[in-house]
């Protein structure tokens, strides 16, 4: 039998589980690369929702490690880019390996001094005959082609990497380190629970989400990376024009399409600093949009609210508040009667050229 992405989904929490156990042998080569080095900035070259799953990873890499972190679209890397003459590593990631854009950025980078790193699930994928060096993000192959647990696992492991890096650089204690791990031992021990509250939650709005035409999801901070990683899953499965959007990029411009069917989607986490101003937004918004939802780690009665009742370090909080999007993108897409195993264009890959198979 086909798996579904809800097969998938369903993995994340051994996956991750998997891939907290496996550190040394899935970074182990990355670990060395690093050990005893000051490592100060990073460029990530990644597309789709490897882009995303670096975005919602960014801010915690940056505050646990103490680095900054550059984003590159490998095709705009490839045909316009340089490497800055301060990054001390570069990392491409490619959950399957077969991103042509992907493969020239790497190609081209290569031509630079720093160490270039490739982060993928395939270990014997195309990409991975570029380096000496590749990382397993430790997910296995995800034959559906709208990723999932493979965002989730990206995410992890990029995580992990951050709190390695402090090690590296005397930014973190052990018992920071201790800390960290236990935090993202205890968050995915929170994914069951997760998808059942989000399963819920679809059920008690399915007339309205199942007529959703324009998906407008927001968030602030880390999830800036979640909401646009949900644009990416909403677009691909459920196919209606969505936008994700950081909550102040909305207010300057896009805000004045709202209108009452409208369908706005809030990614919120309690006591972060953004909250307050999230929840000001979302009131005044709701007085002229008959469809406005939330996404929390908090807790709530309320029909239109999915509270999802854990705790959760605010940079941390993608990878739990990615998965109710993963979730509702498959959900709303078999209620509309989608069928997600017949590719939208069959001939596309063989005209762009997208993929190296």
């Amino acid at each position: 039998m086909m798996e579904t992405m809800l097969d998938y989904i369903q993995e994340e929490k051994p996956v991750l589980k998997s891939i907290l156990a496996n550190k040394e042998k899935n970074l182990g080569p990355f670990i060395k690369e690093i050990k005893g080095k000051s490592i100060k900035r990073i460029l990530f070259l990644a597309t789709g929702s490897s882009f995303n799953s670096v975005l919602c990873a960014k801010l915690y890499m940056e505050e646990v490690a103490n680095i900054t972190l550059d984003i590159e679209e490998p095709y705009t890397f490839y045909e316009y880019g340089k490497v800055p003459a301060d990054i001390d590593l570069i990392i491409a990631v490619s959950q399957r390996g077969t991103s042509t854009s992907t493969i020239n950025a790497v190609k081209k980078a290569k031509e630079s001094s720093v160490p270039v790193f490739i982060l993928t699930s395939i270990m014997d994928s195309p990409i991975t005959k570029l380096v000496d060096t590749s990382l397993d993000m430790g997910c296995g192959i995800e034959t559906v082609g709208y990723s999932t647990k493979g965002v989730s696992a990206t995410i992890m492991s990029l995580m992990m990497m951050a709190i390695e890096l402090g090690v590296s650089s005397n930014h973190l204690s052990i018992d920071d380190v201790n800390q960290e791990y236990t935090k993202l031992d205890k968050l995915v021990d929170e994914i069951p629970n997760i998808i059942h509250k989000t399963e819920k939650f679809y059920q008690e709005n399915k007339q309205d989400l199942d007529d959703v035409s324009r998906i407008t999801p927001l968030g602030y901070g880390p999830n800036v990376g979640t909401v646009r990683e949900a644009e990416t899953k909403f677009t691909e499965t459920v196919r209606v024009p969505t936008q994700g959007l950081e909550i102040e990029a909305y207010m300057h411009g896009p805000i004045f399409e709202l209108h009452k069917d409208s369908t706005l989607i809030f990614t919120e986490v309690e006591n972060s600093k953004p909250y307050d101003r999230s929840r000001k937004l979302n009131d005044f918004v709701s007085k002229y949009c008959d469809h406005v939802y939330t996404i929390t780690n908090g807790t709530s009665n309320q029909k239109n609210i999915l509270g999802l009742e854990i705790e959760v370090d605010e940079f941390m909080s993608p990878l739990a508040l990615v998965v109710p999007y993963q979730l509702l993108s498959y959900l709303i897409s078999k209620g509309k009667g989608i069928d997600l195993s017949i590719p939208v264009y069959s001939d596309f890959k063989e005209v762009m050229r997208s993929k190296v198979e």
